[in-house]
């Protein structure tokens, strides 16, 4: 296969070709899911195939399929390429990036392929079985569960030859509480680039009650006031927060596009002080994890604020390029058929020195948000608006009435610089996958609790979220 590469490689490269890159991926997945006690869909499928990019002047060819000989996707590529080059384009410089040759394969404990469709069907019927006993208000249960192999091989025109192989695997439980015409919903999601052993160790029927009890319990809960008010937002809330509020807007291709509020912003001191968030895909037993991202940069973290001063933005081998940056190993693709974009993966944000107890104590009437059931970000203008999944309402520092339904909504740059406590210790806080043009990728945050002076609040219908 090497040696197939290196030809094609080479052909496009007399050509007149700049650069050139391939990605062959096959992947294995099995798929269950169950919904009101039907099983939806039981499955298992093989997919395979190859995208190769090509840059011929300053413009990308792209070819993928899995039916083309290697060297035809390189020849359409190469064609695709010349085409646009005679339209003209801004110059293309990709940042440099040291060739790499290497075969890692990650090695889970429990192998997935080593259990057999019965006890996985008989894990997600506990779960499901689970959820129904709780209460006889539970009116809904959808249970998915997704495991599988990634095998991928990536070289490029530079010299770098990665075969890597990663297993992964993901459940989520969602229920539906009902009682008259009040409808609640509670959702729990485990998930890892690893094995079998991570759903197993987190207990499916635990997940399974946990979002039982979150639909049930928010049967009683009261709607929100509305105003402006302290709020303490969760490990879930604060993480998806950052990766979608802040996360987003440091992806330098927005950046380039004038499409984010933190254009010309490096240097400058835009959060609290004590503020300190990074992108690391290197996290051991997570969601976001890779040791190569799609252009065969090794994994990094990398700090975005440090301090509370923005020192990064996220990049591509082109976008460092272009502002003149380092490769952050964040070019990802959902898979071969799609052209790696400026991507998130794990979402850190580094805890602070104040206990859950010492930021509540202080507010006399305020908000403590937990979760994320969806919401819309502008990285144009800086503007969110999220759902948290519930909230109690805080009064003499004090946890009183539960609500639900609540909307939070403001300005980006206001909210960071308004962030005034971060909690001792962070913890993982949400798992699901990313949207961004089309293509979904794995992700997931670790966080501690958060303080904000003032956050815009008010109840809201919940939009869905792409997790």
């Amino acid at each position: 296969m090497e040696e197939a590469i290196r030809r094609a490689m080479d052909f496009v490269l007399s050509a007149g070709a700049r650069y050139a890159d391939i990605r062959l991926e096959r992947s294995h997945a099995t798929v269950i899911e169950l919904k009101d006690g039907v099983f939806r869909e039981m499955s298992y499928g093989i997919d395979h195939g190859a995208g190769v990019r090509v840059l011929y002047g300053n413009s990308w060819g792209f070819s993928s399929s899995n039916e083309l000989s290697l060297m035809e996707l390189f020849e359409d590529a190469l064609k695709i390429g010349r085409a646009l080059s005679s339209h003209g384009s801004e110059e293309i410089t990709l940042a440099d990036a040291p060739a790499v040759n290497e075969h890692f394969r990650l090695k889970p404990r429990i192998d997935p392929a080593d259990v057999s469709i019965g006890e996985k069907k008989e894990m997600v019927k506990s779960a499901y079985r689970a959820v129904k006993e709780y209460s006889t208000q539970i009116k809904g249960v959808t249970i998915s569960y997704i495991d599988g192999y990634g095998e991928r091989i990536y070289a490029n025109t530079e010299g770098s030859y990665i075969v890597d192989v990663l297993p992964s695997v993901f459940m989520r439980v969602h229920a539906v509480a009902k009682r008259g015409n009040i409808l609640q919903e509670g959702r729990e999601t485990t998930g890892a680039v690893g094995g079998f052993e991570v759903v197993k160790e987190a207990n499916p029927d635990a997940i399974a009650l946990k979002a039982a009890d979150k639909a049930v319990r928010l049967l009683d809960a009261e709607l929100p006031p509305a105003g402006e008010f302290p709020v303490i937002m969760d490990p879930k809330l604060s993480g998806v927060f950052m990766h979608e509020a802040l996360g987003h807007a440091a992806e330098a291709d927005h950046v380039l596009y004038g499409e984010s509020i933190l254009s010309g912003k490096l240097g400058e001191a835009i959060a609290y002080e004590g503020l300190t968030i990074a992108d690391d895909p290197t996290v051991e037993a997570s969601h976001g994890y890779y040791r190569y991202d799609d252009e065969g940069v090794r994994a990094h973290r990398t700090e975005v604020i440090r301090d509370g001063v923005l020192v990064s933005f996220l990049h591509t081998r082109e976008t460092a390029g272009r502002l003149d940056a380092v490769p952050t190993s964040n070019a990802r693709a959902a898979n071969y058929s799609e052209i790696p974009l400026v991507r998130m993966s794990n979402t850190i944000i580094e805890p602070g020195d104040c206990a859950f107890e010492e930021m509540r104590e202080d507010i006399s009437y305020g908000i403590y948000a937990m979760g994320m059931r969806g919401g819309q970000v502008d990285t144009v203008r800086g503007e969110f608006q999220f759902s948290a999944e519930e909230a109690f309402l805080i009064e003499n520092g004090e946890l009183k009435r539960r609500l639900k339904n609540i909307s939070l909504s403001g300005r980006t740059l206001d909210v960071l610089k308004s962030i005034d406590a971060l909690g001792k210790t962070k913890r993982r806080g949400s798992i699901g996958f990313c949207g961004k043009d089309g293509q979904e990728v794995p992700v997931s945050e670790y966080a501690p609790h958060i303080r904000v002076r003032k956050i815009l609040v008010g109840g809201t219908t919940p939009v869905p979220s792409h997790r």
